[in-house]
C-alpha cells in the first residue's frame, strides 16, 4: 500500500497499531534485561523508522530516523558498543533535522549563529576537559549544541512542528542522562551516593524512558497532511 492510497481510516488504523506495538515494546524496555532488552529496544527504533517511511512525506525526518537506526545499531546491538560511530550518525540525524528547520525558516544569520555556538562550545569543552578531550567528546558536544539549536528553531515554528518540537525535548532529556553517565565514567567523575548519581543511575532504564517517546513523536511528525 503506497502513501497515495492511504485513507484517513487506514492512516488512523496504522497509527494505532504503531502506538500499540510501541507501548508493548516500551514496557519490555523499562522492565526487561539482557537480550530481551536489546531486542525490544532496537525493534522499537526500527518500528519508528518503518512507520514514518510507510506514511510520511517528509524525507528529511525519514532520513534522520534512518540515521538513528544506524546509530542505535552501534550503541544498542554492537558489543562492545561503538560510541563514536553512534554519535556520528546521531549528528547526521540532527544535521538533517537542522536542514528541515532552516529550510522552513531561511536566512544565513541563523546558520552563522549555529556555527558560532558550536565553536564556542568546543572551545569551552577543551578548556574544561583539557587532556581528556578526545574525538568522542568533540563530536558529542557538536551534536548536543545542534540538538539544542534545533529545539529552539522547532519551538519557534511550533504551529508547523508541534510533535517534532516536543520529541526533540525528550531526545534532549535522554541525551542529558546518557551524557552524565558517560562523564561520570572518566571525563568529570560524579561522586557515588550523590543525588545526581542516584538519578542518572536509576534502577530502571531512565534514558529510554525519554528516548522511545522522542522517536515516536518524531516519527508521528512525518505524517502526510492530506489524506484521501
Amino acid at each position: 500500500m503506497t502513501m497515495k492510497h492511504l485513507t484517513k481510516k487506514q492512516d488512523a488504523a496504522l497509527t494505532l497499531c504503531f502506538l500499540g506495538i510501541s507501548c508493548v515494546l516500551y514496557y519490555f524496555i523499562l522492565t526487561a534485561g539482557g537480550i530481551l532488552l536489546t531486542a525490544a529496544s532496537y525493534t522499537a527504533i526500527i518500528g519508528c523508522f518503518a512507520f514514518a517511511l510507510s506514511r510520511g512525506q517528509n524525507k528529511l525526518i525519514i532520513g534522520g530516523l534512518a540515521c538513528t537506526v544506524v546509530a542505535d545499531f552501534f550503541l544498542v546491538v554492537c558489543s562492545p558498543i561503538q560510541q563514536f560511530w553512534g554519535m556520528v550518525f546521531f549528528l547526521g540525524a540532527q544535521g538533517l533535522y537542522a536542514a528541515m528547520l532552516h529550510r522552513s525558516r531561511p536566512g544565513k544569520a541563523l546558520i552563522f549563529i549555529r556555527l558560532g555556538l558550536i565553536a564556542i562550545a568546543e572551545i569551552i569543552t577543551a578548556a574544561i576537559l583539557k587532556s581528556n578531550t578526545d574525538p568522542l567528546a568533540v563530536i558529542s558536544i557538536c551534536y548536543y549544541v545542534n540538538l539544542i539549536f534545533n529545539i529552539v528553531l522547532a519551538f519557534a515554528q511550533f504551529k508547523t512542528y508541534p510533535l517534532f518540537a516536543i520529541g526533540l525535548v525528550f531526545f534532549l532529556l535522554c541525551d542529558t542522562v546518557i551524557g552524565l553517565q558517560v562523564m561520570s565514567g572518566g571525563y568529570l567523575p560524579i561522586p557515588e551516593g550523590s543525588l545526581l548519581h542516584s538519578i542518572i543511575f536509576a534502577p530502571f532504564n531512565l534514558a529510554w524512558l525519554f528516548y522511545l517517546p522522542s522517536q515516536v513523536l518524531i516519527s508521528l511528525s512525518s505524517r502526510k497532511k492530506h489524506l484521501a
